[in-house]
């Protein structure tokens, strides 16, 4: 049987593995969490981590409650790491989905990755340091064959306060401490960074890696709510019950929770992924078993969804349909659908449109965004226009998209007015028609209302007026709002200005724009402010073959770069060039 082989691995500061022993087929999971660090000799020791136990505990439960079999192995010792890895690795042979989850201490050393046993020392030589961590490399190996395998990695954290922040208070984060590797040679102490460094998988394998935190963050131990596990472990607890959709989009949503729970810190944490899975990659492909048994006990509720028109208007709609379904089954959404809910009509009909929760079915979408758009929402006359336009069977269905379009713009919905413009500027033949005159007015009411994206089509629209839309954004971009700098991101770029593009492409990217991955890659790859690096070139350009959201020109220059990276690194035989996920 061809094996697809499924690892999570989440490498935490703080982690805790908990055992039953796996069986081939079927799903299977491993999770190691070491939070009870032991004092071994005398002097300075790894810090001990409050939430690693409840981390692994709420994420082993969620895994069970759709169909894996969980290994648990809580504040392991070398030897206990070790033999849980070989037998672990023995047995999922034929299994189709594995998981491993780490949670605890973790350092890069020598462009290697090693977790901390819960016996380790903070001081080592080198050469005896494969007998008292854990290389990650290592076993990565060990749990990788040829089938497809992700990674998720929680690491970097250690105890200690959090930057400034009005409302972080007196916080824990999960950034280890350095270790002390002293080299045999010269009896020096060699150069170890705290953390983990990116997990360098061959190009083309099927592997997907979800890091809790970005380049030299911590990686908080607690976000309340709730207090008592990580704001990490709590998103994929949440997150991975959720039926039907793609691991990409799940993976993007638990970075969204994850930088919302943390947002009011500094720094906020921001998980990040390579993912070079095919579409259709389910960790949970049905309701769960403890779903079924609870809707079978009681009729679906009709709890209202809690969403605001502003988050409607900025979050994309797979993180809010994400955020949606982790609080409400498909058949509470259905029920509320029944009872007239505009929202929840507009939600099921873009579910239905792009297979999220539920099974892709155009007809059913159709009718379902018919509904949406007769309860007069703006969003539920947006979604419709747009389903009409890329679904179009005629021109009645064209004529109808833009009467729609100008409904919903019609209500001050800057969305609306943003997808609004694009389509009348696009269809203008000059900059003096009516087409165009309406599609920037449209475009100036959206960038008044602060659509980002709107200040990118004036820049273009009205070039004269170009360096004033540009300080517009930046005044934005000051106040935090990401989706500004990756407006100027793009405006520069595409202006050849690489080096004030640059610094507003790197706060895109860690926000987590799709676009402004590729962008930093090219950045690197071309040298556009200093000297070019294939390390730093390949981490951004597989961060964006990550996203099936990639602008399709953007996406065709990573699939290049990518072949010539590997062509460039003699990797090219190692496995098939990858592609955007979805695009």
């Amino acid at each position: 049987m061809i094996r697809k082989f499924i690892a999570l691995m989440v490498l935490a500061a703080s982690c805790m593995l908990a055992g039953v022993p796996a069986q081939a087929g079927g799903k299977h999971a491993l999770l190691i969490g070491n939070s009870s660090y032991q004092q071994v000799g005398t002097g300075e020791q790894w810090s001990s981590l409050p939430n690693p136990a409840n981390d692994v505990d709420m994420v082993a439960a969620s895994l069970r409650s759709i169909g894996f079999a969980v290994t648990v192995v809580p504040d392991g010792t070398w030897a206990q790491m070790r033999s849980a890895v070989d037998g672990f690795s023995r047995s999922i042979d034929d299994a189709d989905i594995v998981v491993f989850y780490y949670a605890g201490h973790g350092f890069e050393y020598g462009r290697r990755n090693y977790l901390v046993p819960v016996d380790a020392p903070l001081q080592a030589s080198a050469d005896e340091i494969d007998r008292v961590f854990i290389e990650f490399e290592a076993l990565a190996d060990r749990l990788t064959h040829d089938g497809t395998t992700i990674f998720m990695l929680d690491a970097c954290r250690t105890a200690g306060d959090v930057g400034p922040s009005a409302s972080a208070g007196n916080q824990v984060t999960r950034s280890a401490p350095a270790p002390v590797i002293i080299e045999p040679a010269t009896r020096q102490a060699a150069s170890v960074s705290a953390g983990i460094r990116e997990f360098d998988f061959e190009p083309g394998a099927r592997v997907a890696v979800l890091y809790s935190t970005g380049r030299g963050i911590p990686a908080y131990d607690a976000a309340p709510p709730p207090e008592n596990v990580s704001p990490f472990a709590y998103e994929v607890a949440t997150k991975v019950t959720v039926p039907k959709v793609d691991v990409s989009l799940v993976f993007n949503s638990i970075r969204q929770g994850v930088y919302e729970r943390t947002e009011g810190f500094w720094p906020p944490q921001v998980p990040f992924t390579y993912n070079s899975l095919s579409p259709n990659t389910f960790l949970a492909d049905a309701i769960s078993t403890a779903a079924i048994a609870e809707q079978a006990d009681a009729p679906p509720a009709l709890r209202p969804i809690d969403l605001s028109l502003e988050e409607l208007e900025r979050i994309d709609e797979p993180i809010l349909i994400m955020r949606v379904l982790a609080e409400h089954s498909v058949a509470e959404i259905e029920a509320l659908v029944a009872a007239g809910d505009p929202l929840a009509t507009y939600l099921l009909g873009y579910m239905q449109h792009f297979g999220m929760g539920v099974e892709k079915d155009l007809d059913a979408a159709r009718a379902t965004l018919e509904k949406a758009a007769a309860h007069g929402t703006p969003y539920g006359q947006l979604e419709l226009a747009y389903f009409l336009r890329v679904n179009v069977r005629d021109e009645a269905d064209k004529a109808r998209s833009l009467e729609l379009y100008k409904a919903a713009a019609d209500q001050n919905y800057a969305k609306a007015r943003g997808h609004y413009s694009r389509v009348l500027i696009g269809a203008a033949e000059h900059r003096g028609t009516p087409e165009y005159l309406e599609g920037v007015r449209q475009q100036r009411l959206a960038a008044e209302a602060g659509y980002a994206y709107a200040y990118y089509g004036l820049f273009y629209a009205i070039p004269e007026e170009g360096e004033a839309f540009v300080m517009a954004l930046k005044e934005m971009a000051q106040e935090g709002r990401a989706d500004a700098d990756q407006q100027l991101c793009n405006i520069f770029v595409r202006e050849a200005r690489f080096a004030e593009a640059v610094p507003h492409c790197e706060v895109a990217a860690k926000a987590g724009y799709p676009d402004a991955f590729a962008q930093m890659a090219l950045s690197a790859n071309n040298g556009w402010v200093g000297p070019r690096s294939i390390e730093d070139a390949r981490f951004w350009m597989r961060q964006a073959l990550s996203r099936g959201d990639l602008e399709a020109g953007l996406c065709a220059q990573m699939v290049s770069m990518q072949y010539e990276l590997a062509v460039e690194t003699n990797t090219l035989d190692a496995a098939r060039i990858l592609n955007c996920s979805r695009s």
